[in-house]
């Protein structure tokens, strides 16, 4: 319920919530975990960006390049995300996993600059999915990518460091 009051907030994040969690309920199986790790993997996913509730619609819906103090209220997404989630028991890994979709393994990430021994294996995996769901989807700025094209880019940013490399072709491998 919570994903789809975050999802209609926004007509080009209309799906993006359950568009990921769909992509990590598949990749859940693909790396066999188990029944209790896919559950919080997919509640990590449909409340990663409960935070946005917390972002106004202009900037959310902004057609043009955002200016450098709408990108830092983005950017606070995340933490807005950890704030809601880390006062409900038991979600100690979907807090994290869902908080952390957009730190980086170089440091540079959002919104603690996590580095590549601070950040698990599930926020990777989240952080690569969720870029992979929205380059996928229409915004306001572009349309859409498609898997090959969206590939490059995931590539392109695990070249550089900032992702996980094996998680980006085992999405490549399961996804196209």
């Amino acid at each position: 319920m919570f994903s789809h009051i975050v999802d209609s907030n926004s007509t080009f994040t209309a799906v993006h919530s359950s568009g990921l969690s769909d992509k990590v309920g598949k990749i859940c199986e693909f790396y066999q975990f188990d029944n209790e790790k896919t559950k919080k993997m997919l509640i990590a996913a449909n409340l990663h960006d409960i935070g946005k509730l917390a972002i106004p619609n202009s900037i959310l819906d902004k057609n043009g390049k955002l200016t450098d103090d709408e990108f830092a209220l983005i950017k606070s997404h995340t933490y807005y995300t950890r704030a809601a989630l880390k006062k409900i028991d038991g979600f100690e890994d979907i807090t994290n996993w869902a908080a952390n979709h957009h730190e980086k393994l170089d440091g540079n990430g959002y919104p603690y600059g996590l580095n590549a021994k601070e950040i698990s294996f599930e926020s990777r995996l989240m952080g690569c999915l969720d870029m992979y769901q929205a380059l996928t989807e229409t915004r306001p700025y572009r349309e859409g990518l498609g898997h090959e094209k969206t590939m490059s880019i995931l590539y392109e940013h695990a070249q550089k460091g900032f992702i996980d490399t094996q998680i980006v072709k085992d999405i490549d491998s399961y996804f196209q």
